[in-house]
């Protein structure tokens, strides 16, 4: 993970994602690429839970974006756990951008089958 701040941001996604606030998802979001609705209907069906703590720890950016208008922004891939499976099929693909020194901002890309190579369940239109 680029920085603690950048890994609070992921943990803050992942927790709203968990308690089903799609519509504060999509307001910390300023409704870039997904809106409240293209969660939701994601991952109908699914009951999201918190993954556990070293799960996210792990995680490293799949690649650097390079024009997403700030100097560090990274493409991660975020698996989902559900109720039913534990570690799910199901990813979160966000962008992270450090838009001033220690400030991240998070956009959710995707949300689907994105760690098997399938083709993300929402996504921008």
């Amino acid at each position: 993970m680029p920085s603690q701040e950048a890994a609070h941001a992921v943990r803050a996604v992942i927790a709203l994602l968990v308690a089903g606030e799609y519509e504060e998802l999509e307001s910390l979001t300023e409704g870039r690429r997904l809106s409240a609705h293209q969660m939701r209907e994601a991952l109908r069906g699914h009951v999201l839970i918190s993954p556990p703590a070293a799960a996210l720890a792990g995680l490293r950016p799949a690649e650097r974006v390079p024009d997403a208008g700030c100097e560090h922004s990274y493409l991660l891939d975020v698996p989902l756990w559900t109720a039913r499976e534990g570690r799910s099929a199901l990813s979160v693909r966000l962008v992270l951008s450090e838009v001033m020194e220690h400030v991240w901002a998070v956009e959710v890309v995707a949300i689907g089958d994105v760690w098997h190579g399938g083709a993300p369940q929402a996504g921008p239109a």
